[in-house]
């Protein structure tokens, strides 16, 4: 304790008393085009190198100073500067590279794109989505991502409902989802891929079957990683969203910084629905059943997130050191079961989260190490709530009273207490211009405790079991070799992982009988990749040994209706992947066709295995996955470009060894789709009413074959658009004989000359087509949006 105090008393003197200035260099070329990568010395001392923006920050005290800019061809340029600290201390710097040839010229344009150039060309099987050009789109962060090659998002409803991703045919918990690296759990569902508005992020970054070192994570299948909105000048901006279903949506962010490298922002969202939009559900009348379309009336969401942070950077002790304070609450309705056929009217869910991120980040030894340390503590308070005695129809009527209590199940009035700490330590060492030493760790620890007057009590020690607290952890580490090789055309990376988790609680039998229960174990894991990057070429192959450790609720289950398995056995998968990627890139058009081939050998896969009374996770299927994407993305001209993906993943269940399940061996894996792609077309008007608006439109579309809600022999699957002969079409979603299911949207975007102000609008499912994600869960029809951003600076 006493050194964590001296830890602190230098942070908070170094900000107090620190009386350095900020300094910002800014790299051109003679056209004025931002370069990175150029090495900046000050007094003869290399110092940093330019960002993607061609600028460099920095903290120097006043004075006179000779600063030098160097590219890696040899230009340079040489100034005497004058570091005034009541002085905008900004100095511009210009390197001709004009006298070596085109190729070179092209290749420092490519590294000056966008980070997302970056990330993409790394060995991993990657997908960056660059979300900065995209504030004036309506909806979530969903949206994109569903959009994107051999990703399908698959919701339970509308805003506010479970989302699972499926990535590579692999989804739910082999999926791992971050927020700036931080397993997105620790945010609640007040953050969540149902939740949060495009206006909150600055890009997502999508790795399929391997994951990168420095997550650090114990995925199954490849993660996400949702990266917040940065600035290195001052913004701020606010928008808000209206739509159908009683729909609004809101935001806000903010971020100042002063000449001190003090800085502050708010990064804030609500979001309100009633998702009342009408489904086509049976209806029992006098007589029979009928289907009626009728509204949903027990849909409502409520969510808030609002995130408050202050920092200070460029120091001689940290390179950056902040402060970040997140609230969030979310409140949800249950109106139905997977099936659609048993509808409840007064059950609910509700959040509350609070969370508090301290993170480091400093160079060491002349830049050659980096390091990044960031540590939170979350607590949760939920609550679930099915208590009536009553029940509802589809029409919102009352159709029974003074039954047992609870819709959904036997009763419940749940209430859990959740204690999250997590931390997570990255460093790199740069043991040579092209070789690169990186270790990373993630530790997460887990408390939960509450209680349940209607839940499992132990008859042996007469207590409520939700009462004992539950402790989960897991401590996930990385070590990886990156180098590269033949002028950094090729560029391989090597790795090695280790897992481990330890957990103890109270588990129950179906009979009431509890005692504690422990758990410990250990598992590693390894990955390779290689990357070919040469003009207009980018080849890669990764592979990953990967492991998904079981966690908390599967291990303990949750008291009601699941009962533990302390026998679980972690996740297991074979994951390679093949990336191809070939650009014709000219001044004023460009074509780009990439693609790749997958394969994944999954084992030991946790499944939830139903029974009477109560259900458990086991360690059950094999999996076999192979499938390949491909897209193309086409601009003839700066203000049209238009294009497609497409997706094919066959998930077969392999090595049954049950004897009654055995003429399933080889069938396809149910309520998963197999076909999907994506179509788009975009288009740009700009000076049209006034100098420097513009005013663009868009076209997205959807498709989604058929897929089955069963497991079905292969022997008796129909042909991919053959008819259905050898079964009932109910099996079959969709399940009114379609093919498969296409939905398209249409918007308008005007930005007006001022930059300040956006307006639009948007249709989606303008044909109003019948939707379905899993199982019978209708989604909605046909809606519309409008929304307005404003940029205050």
């Amino acid at each position: 304790m006493t050194f964590k105090l001296h830890l602190l008393f230098m942070f908070l003197a170094g900000i107090f008393f620190g009386n350095a200035c900020p300094v910002h260099i800014q790299i051109e070329d003679k056209l004025g085009n931002p370069l990175s990568n150029i090495t900046v010395l000050i007094d003869s001392k290399a110092v940093g190198t330019s960002n993607s923006s061609g600028i460099l920050e920095l903290s120097l005290k006043e004075g006179v100073y000779q600063i030098e800019v160097v590219n890696k061809a040899g230009v340079k340029q040489q100034k005497s500067v004058t570091v005034n600290c009541d002085k905008d201390n900004l100095f511009k710097f210009m390197l001709d590279t004009s006298n070596h040839d085109s190729a070179d010229l092209k290749e420092v344009l490519v590294q000056n794109k966008t980070i997302k150039t970056q990330i993409e060309e790394s060995p991993f099987s990657v997908q960056v989505i660059d979300l900065k050009k995209q504030y004036d789109k309506a909806g979530d962060v969903g949206d994109f991502l569903n959009r994107a090659s051999g990703v399908k998002l698959r919701t339970n409803g509308n805003v506010g409902s479970q989302v699972q991703i499926n990535l590579g045919g692999l989804q739910g918990k082999a999926i791992r989802i971050f927020k700036d690296g931080v397993p997105i759990e620790l945010f609640g569902h007040g953050f969540s891929l149902g939740t949060i508005p495009v206006n909150m992020l600055d890009r997502v970054e999508i790795y399929k079957g391997v994951m990168p070192v420095y997550l650090a994570s114990d995925a199954l299948g490849g993660g996400v990683n949702l990266v917040s909105r940065t600035s290195n000048k001052n913004f701020g901006e606010v928008s808000y969203e209206i739509a159908s279903f009683n729909t609004h949506r809101a935001t806000a962010n903010f971020y100042l910084q002063n000449k001190n490298n003090f800085y502050g922002g708010f990064n804030g969202s609500l979001n309100y629905s009633d998702n009342d939009y009408k489904v086509n559900v049976p209806i029992q009348n006098a007589t029979n059943e009928e289907f009626k379309n009728v509204r949903r009336f027990h849909d409502m969401t409520r969510s808030n997130y609002a995130e408050a942070f202050f920092g200070i950077k460029e120091k001689s002790w940290a390179d950056d050191l902040r402060l970040t304070l997140i609230y969030s609450d979310f409140y949800k309705q249950i109106q139905n079961d997977a099936q659609m056929v048993n509808v409840y009217g007064q059950a609910f869910s509700k959040e509350k989260n609070y969370t508090g991120m301290v993170n480091y980040k400093k160079k060491f030894f002349d830049d050659k190490l980096k390091v990044s340390f960031l540590t939170n503590y979350s607590h949760f308070n939920t609550k679930f709530v099915d208590t009536t005695t009553v029940r509802y129809n589809w029409n919102g009527e009352i159709i029974g009273r003074n039954l047992q209590p609870g819709e959904i199940r036997a009763g419940n009035f749940q209430k859990l207490n959740y204690d999250f700490v997590s931390s997570r330590l990255n460093m790199e060492y740069e043991l040579s211009e092209r070789n690169f030493l990186e270790f990373s760790e993630l530790y997460q620890y887990q408390r939960r405790k509450g209680s349940d007057p209607l839940g499992a009590i132990s008859i042996i020690e007469g207590v409520d079991v939700m009462t004992v607290p539950a402790v989960y952890q897991k401590d996930n580490m990385a070590l990886a070799w990156r180098s590269l090789w033949f002028d950094s055309k090729l560029e391989s990376i090597a790795a090695a992982k280790y897992y481990h988790y330890n957990t103890n609680g109270y588990t129950t039998d179906n009979y009431g009988a509890a005692w504690k229960s422990t758990k410990d174990d250990s598992q590693f894991g390894y990955l390779g990749g290689l990357k070919w990057a040469d003009k207009n070429y980018l080849i890669k192959f990764s592979y990953e040994y990967a492991t998904r450790l079981p966690d908390e609720s599967e291990i303990f289950g949750d008291a009601i209706m699941i009962r533990e398995n302390l026998d679980l056995k972690p996740e297991k998968s074979q994951n390679l992947n093949l990336n191809g990627e070939y650009s014709i890139l000219n001044e004023n058009s460009s074509l780009t066709f990439s693609g790749s081939l997958f394969y994944r050998n999954a084992k030991d896969g946790i499944f939830l295995q139903y029974d009477i009374p109560f259900s458990r996770y086991i360690n059950y299927e094999q999996t076999e996955i192979k499938g390949f994407e491909f897209e193309t993305n086409y601009a003839p001209a700066k203000w049209f470009n238009t294009g497609f993906n497409v997706t094919y993943q066959d998930i077969r269940r392999v090595g049954i060894q049950e004897a009654t399940f055995r003429y399933l061996n080889d069938s396809r894996v149910p309520n998963v789709p197999f076909l999907f792609g994506n179509f788009w077309a975009n288009t740009y008007f700009r000076n049209l009413f006034k100098e420097g608006d513009n005013l663009s439109f868009t076209w997205n579309a959807n498709y989604t074959h058929r897929f089955f809600l069963v497991a079905i022999p292969k022997n008796q699957e129909p042909s991919l658009f053959g008819p259905v002969k050898d079964f009932q079409t109910s099996l079959i979603i969709p399940k009114d004989g379609r093919t498969g299911q296409f939905s398209n949207d249409v918007g308008v975007y005007y930005h007006f000359a001022s930059h300040k102000t956006t307006v639009s609008a948007e249709c989606r499912n303008i044909g109003d087509v019948k939707l379905y994600d899993n199982f019978n869960v209708q989604r909605p029809g046909r809606s519309f949006h409008f929304k307005v951003v404003y940029n205050f600076f």
